[in-house]
């Protein structure tokens, strides 16, 4: 590569500025209009949805394909339309089944939130008022959830029993409830257990594989006594349809000794909603940073290229993504602040190399300057770049799942990062200090007039 760019070279990037910059003001302004009619094609994680962890033996291990077929299928049997977005990752993490059967693991995910319609949550609340003393009781929009406030304490213990009675009454078998008290008496554990691990760890003690194992179940036997005392009034009851459903398909299709579903985890639309917000104010934010961090370091004239800079290249990287409608999901926020922090790095090389030829040509003209720190800068950008795509394309052809999505948007981000610290933020530092200087001489022969 260093013999392909030679030392010495003087390519005509700054003679070239205007259609460069002409050029990409147009791709910025189509993939702004793009963003405003097609939108980002959101992921589960900002869309809410559902997140199955299902165990199969080896010897019943499906296919992702297979897998995607079948949960659809099941979710438009229940709902009676689309079955949206189902995404399946597999790995193997050496795990074994209580048998000493050697099992893989899947991450199913899915859009659905809930099976449950309005229909059967008025039931289930009527259900609940009919047994209780109710202050309130309350479902969050589109999940399968309820909290419960009582218009007195009871006792904890005795008011999940019939709690728990009635929802299974009602054929809710996987429900579970959940009172205040138990959060806090959990969350205490979990501190005091993280603390003694860091304490035993700077002791020097080893710490056994089944230590946590252990321990919950040594909590889980305290909880059960501390909680037979406790009263309280407020309960979150969450029906875990979804997995009860899903559990009951692959028990059918596979037999019931060779799946488990271990978990399910919910994500409702509003807290997808302020994921997707706080991971753009987050973008916001290290641009606005970023503006005071290259004011502060070098100069204000420098500022306002490196930022246009990086709007462009998210610009343009979210644009692709809506073009292609490609899931955008919270790897892809990540992958997002990895490309502002890349092409920032680069621009800041030639920057610096900008500033160190102002010093050692001074009376050059600044056109001629910054093309010549461009140029001299090159090679190693081009190699950087390259280095970096070897390794990003190894994700992009190798990895699945949200590992390829991570991948793709970084592909695209170091593609466009480099050639918009060449093209676009060294020239808008050569427009601005023409602008300011003619804005010096006019104010200077108005004063003289």
């Amino acid at each position: 590569m260093r013999q392909v760019i030679k030392p010495g070279t003087r390519y005509p990037f700054i003679q070239n500025a205007d259609k460069f910059l002409m050029g990409s003001a147009a791709i910025v302004v189509l993939s702004v209009i793009l963003l405003l009619t097609n939108g980002l094609h959101l992921g589960i994680d900002f869309k809410g949805g559902n997140k199955l962890l299902v165990s199969f033996t080896a010897d019943a291990a499906d296919t992702i394909d297979n897998l995607k077929e079948n949960i659809g299928a099941l979710i438009t049997e229940k709902t009676g339309g689309p079955a949206g977005q189902i995404e399946v990752q597999s790995f193997d993490v050496g795990d074994v089944d209580t048998q000493g059967r050697k099992v893989v693991k899947y991450q199913i995910y899915t859009e659905l939130t809930t099976f449950l319609t309005d229909e059967a949550a008025g039931k289930i609340q009527e259900a609940i008022k009919a047994q209780f003393e109710v202050a309130s009781v309350e479902r969050p929009a589109e999940t399968d959830k309820f909290i419960l406030v009582l218009k007195s304490d009871q006792n904890v213990t005795t008011t999940k029993q019939k709690l728990l009675g009635v929802l299974k009454g009602l054929g809710y078998t996987y429900a579970t409830a959940v009172a205040e008290e138990e959060r806090a008496i959990d969350m205490e554990f979990y501190k005091e257990y993280n603390l003694s691990v860091a304490e035993r760890s700077k002791e020097g003690k080893e710490i056994p594989d089944n230590d946590f194992e252990t321990a919950v179940q040594v909590h889980e036997a305290k909880k059960t006594q501390l909680l037979s005392k406790r009263l309280d009034a407020t309960y979150t009851i969450s029906l875990q349809q979804i997995q009860a459903e899903v559990e009951a398909a692959l028990f059918e299709k596979y037999g019931k000794d060779k799946v488990e579903v271990e978990s399910a985890t919910a994500v409702s639309p509003s807290v997808g909603a302020d994921l997707f917000n706080k991971g753009m104010l987050a973008m916001i934010y290290a641009i606005i940073g970023i503006l005071i961090y290259i004011g502060l370091r070098f100069d204000f004239r420098y500022s306002p290229g490196a930022v246009v800079a990086l709007v462009h290249d998210t610009t343009i990287t979210l644009g692709i993504f809506s073009l292609f409608g490609i899931k955008f999901t919270l790897p892809i926020i990540s992958a997002l602040l990895t490309i502002i922090g890349y092409s920032l790095n680069d621009t800041i090389v030639v920057y610096d190399r900008i500033r160190e030829n102002l010093t050692k040509f001074r009376g050059m003209e600044l056109g001629k300057l910054i093309n010549q720190s461009i140029n001299e800068t090159l090679s190693r950008t081009v190699l950087t770049s390259v280095t970096t795509l070897f390794v990003v394309l190894s994700l992009l052809f190798v990895g699945g799942g949200l590992i390829r999505d991570f991948a793709l948007a970084l592909t695209i981000g170091v593609i466009i990062g480099t050639y918009s610290s060449v093209f676009i933020a060294s020239p808008i530092v050569m427009k601005l200090d023409s602008y300011l200087e003619a804005r010096k001489a006019r104010a200077t022969s108005q004063a003289a007039a």
